[in-house]
């Protein structure tokens, strides 16, 4: 502790690391202190080791300087463990300031639970101390002066780097474990994380490592010199390094059944079935029925036609599509749940299954088929050949994405978001940096808007050779500044009423993960609140409570808290709860709207119908959204007649789905022709795949001039899908183009459906017919 070279590597341990609880998501002892810390000590603690060793060859020689009343070890063991030991306890001792420092930070200063993500701190900091240490006392023992130790030290470091980011360039997986540097579980978008088993077997495993490195050094120690020496090693010792070699072998073969790494043949294999097309091959979980997985395969070729047309070109490799059951599978195997991902150097992409048509196919494709305009190894937007610009690449396959984005397009979304102020700076978000700086789906968003107004304007050809680089100069022969401020006064131009104004604003209103307190507390909290709802509303009225207290600016969190005390039946609490929530969002047109809708809940369940009528006219009054818009429709229509209500009630809050069905079918018995009853089963039967019968129910509904055109507007569109969806494309046809001005978005979500008819029938000879459908 004496000697400046390893005192301060030691306080920029310690006092670093205490600094950091000044940054957000570092406030609290969990996974981004761990992170930081683990690699802060696999990099800084060899040194430490280095320097223990140097002292231990004085102390066998008898040279000064050396602890007083030091005495010379007699065995070679007892000198490595002398030296690992000093270099272990400074290293450990330097990893506790930071920890006391969160603890009391998030315990004074935030409403964080300092403990809810502890366990990351101590499994990845700690592993990384003892092998630091081992190699750090190895490379000083083995080195003639302490600077060739350090630089030994880093050289192993470096190296311990390829297999790190090899089974994530060369494989599937996007988690990444490092036996110094700790352990990065996949992209930040997954903000609830876990501790996982394949985390405790790398540990174990970075523990071996070090029993092997602190062995070699038993091993090759010659005590007259205090160097390593490969002259005459103990061969016992070698003999005794077998177990924790063969253990290592064992945790290596076995890391795709450990998750500590993955590898195509192994997910292969786990995922189970396989089709090829003529320009993708599948792999998708077994069970998955036949006709789901000829849909998918359509669907594929399908994208890959319009991606190719977007953009011009298109790889010549196939591509392979690895499809997940859930987030809970995707996780467990290649460690991204949440997000969906691409590698295009691979031409590959992953994701998990949803209802046809799938939702992120599109987008994840675009990145994949953009690899020959992209630069570098990976094949994307690049600065210098390897630092990706993402605002470049996302906005890329946002645009390839197509103009309809749900009930809006992508420049009407952009233009509601700037003029809520929400939209970030795009030329700092073309930049290396600025899009990690903002919200994801407010970066998505606009810069998909921006590089979607160029191909437009300017053609796909410029936009495909900026793509490379961003150099907006080269591609566009204008700067970047030029290019936005022009695509600004086109978003801010559009004509665009308050409600797609509020609704922008309830979409994009979620800032950035480092924005949000306490977010991964916040993420694990909420995620099951949701899933328990129903099933155990104490649990998840604990778990909302607790969210809205660390993010009362969320309005979610008290909806799902009033919906917890509603279903317990504490009616009185949930309307509090709600009336003072209609305070706070006084002016936001959409959780102004969900507070009412939510009353309107309350007081349907308290039998008070003239209350929830009030509210449901204050939901219309309001028009937010065009969900909550045909939600309160529907509602109001079950107050008004007793003989739709229980139907109605059941499409809302029936547990299984047969109920759902089997009640919405009674109250047709009685009101046959009754276009809500109408609509509401034909919206069912189309999610359970049965278009052929969700198509006569909504036929049936729009029959009827008394349906309210919200509803009338959503039942034409599910009237299209179940007419492609039947195979029949001469319904598609006339549907598209007998369809009402409902707006450019609706327009073009609609005529994909005609675009698919025309696809599969000059691509398959027709279109896909389900077993149950006749001609």
């Amino acid at each position: 502790m004496r000697r400046p070279a390893v005192l301060a590597p030691l306080l920029l341990l310690a006092g670093g690391g205490s600094a950091l609880v000044l940054l957000p998501l570092f406030g609290v002892p969990g996974f981004e202190l761990g992170l930081a810390l683990a690699i802060a000590v696999g990099l800084l603690g060899g040194g430490t080791g280095v320097a223990a060793a140097a002292q231990e060859r004085r102390i066998l020689l008898g040279q000064e300087p050396r602890p007083p009343g030091a005495l010379r070890p007699d065995a070679p063991g007892t000198a490595v463990a002398r030296a690992l030991g000093t270099a272990l306890f400074l290293n450990v001792a330097a990893l506790v300031p930071p920890f006391l420092t969160s603890t009391v930070f998030a315990w004074l200063r935030t409403a964080c639970d300092p403990f809810e993500l502890v366990g990351f701190y101590p499994m990845l900091t700690l592993p990384s101390a003892v092998l630091a240490s081992a190699s750090g006392v190895l490379c000083g023992l083995g080195a003639r002066r302490p600077s060739r130790g350090v630089g030994l030290h880093v050289l192993l470091v470096l190296l311990s780097l390829v297999p790190t980011v090899w089974p994530i360039v060369a494989g599937p997986q996007v988690f990444a474990f490092n036996h110094y540097l700790g352990h990065l579980p996949g992209p930040l978008y997954d903000e609830a994380l876990v501790m996982t088993p394949a985390l405790g077997w790398f540990r174990l495993e970075t523990l071996l490592w070090a029993w092997v490195l602190a062995g070699l050094a038993t091993a090759f120690l010659k005590m007259d010199s205090g160097h390593l020496s490969r002259a005459a090693p103990r061969v016992g010792v070698l003999v005794g390094l077998l177990l924790p070699v063969i253990a290592i072998g064992f945790l290596e073969v076995k890391g795709p059944q450990l998750r500590t790494r993955m590898t195509d043949a192994y997910l292969a294999e786990t995922l189970g079935g396989v089709r090829d097309t003529e320009h993708f091959r599948l792999h998708y979980p077994r069970g998955k029925s036949r006709e789901d997985v000829d849909r998918m395969a359509r669907d594929m070729e399908f994208r890959w036609t319009q991606v190719q047309r977007f953009l011009g070109v298109a790889p010549t490799e196939r591509i392979r599509v690895w499809l997940y059951r859930n987030e809970e599978e995707k996780q467990r195997l290649v460690g991204a749940g949440r997000t969906q991902y691409a590698k295009p150097w691979r031409h590959e992409l992953h994701i998990q299954d949803k209802p046809f048509p799938h939702s992120t196919l599109h987008h994840e494709l675009a990145h994949v088929m953009a690899a020959p305009a992209g630069s570098g190894p990976f094949r994307v937007t690049t600065r210098l050949g390897l630092w990706p610009l993402m605002g470049v690449i996302e906005g890329f396959a946002v645009a390839a994405d197509g103009p309809a984005q749900g009930d809006l397009t992508l420049h009407q979304w952009a233009a509601g978001m700037r003029r809520q102020k929400l939209a970030p700076d795009m030329r700092k978000l073309m930049g290396p940096e600025g899009f990690y700086q903002s919200a994801p789906a407010r970066a998505y968003t606009v810069a998909g808007s921006f590089l979607l107004y160029l191909a437009d304007t300017y053609g796909t050809d410029r936009l495909r050779a900026l793509y490379a680089h961003a150099d907006f100069q080269e591609a566009y022969g204008r700067p970047l500044d030029e290019l936005v401020g022009e695509w600004e006064r086109h978003v801010d131009a559009l004509p665009l009423d308050d409600a797609a104004v509020a609704r922008a604003f309830a979409r994009f209103r979620a800032g950035s993960l480092f924005s949000r307190a306490c977010a991964r507390e916040v993420a694990r909290l909420t995620e099951p609140a949701r899933a328990s709802l129903v099933t155990d509303p104490s649990d998840a009225l604990e778990r909302y409570t607790r969210a809205a207290t660390l993010q009362p600016e969320e309005p979610a969190y008290r909806l799902g808290e009033a919906a917890a005390l509603s279903a317990l039946e504490r009616y009185d609490e949930a309307t509090t709860v709600l009336t003072t929530l209609a305070g706070k969002v006084k002016g936001q047109n959409v959780s102004e709207a969900e507070v009412a809708m939510a009353l309107a809940d309350v007081e349907t369940r308290r039998e008070r119908p003239e209350q929830a009528r009030a509210h449901l006219d204050t939901v219309l009054a309001l028009d937010a959204t065009p969900d909550l818009t045909r939600t309160a429709q529907v509602k109001l229509a079950a107050l008004e007649s007793t003989a739709r209500r229980a139907g109605i009630d059941a499409y809302f809050l029936a547990p299984k789905e047969e109920l759902r069905l089997l009640l919405l079918s009674r109250a047709l018995q009685a009101l046959p022709s009754d276009p809500y009853l109408n609509y509401l089963l034909g919206r069912r039967l189309q999610q359970v795949g049965s278009p052929v019968l969700a198509g006569e129910s909504l036929q049936r509904a729009l029959s009827d001039d008394s349906l309210p055109l919200s509803l009338r507007r959503e039942a034409l569109r599910l009237k299209v899908e179940a007419s492609y969806l039947s195979g029949d494309c001469g319904a598609v046809r006339h549907e598209v183009g007998v369809l009402p001005d409902f707006g450019t978005a609706f327009k073009a979500t609609a005529q994909e459906w005609a675009e698919r008819c025309d696809f599969e029938e000059k691509t398959f000879r027709g279109v896909l017919v389900p077993r149950q459908a006749f001609r």
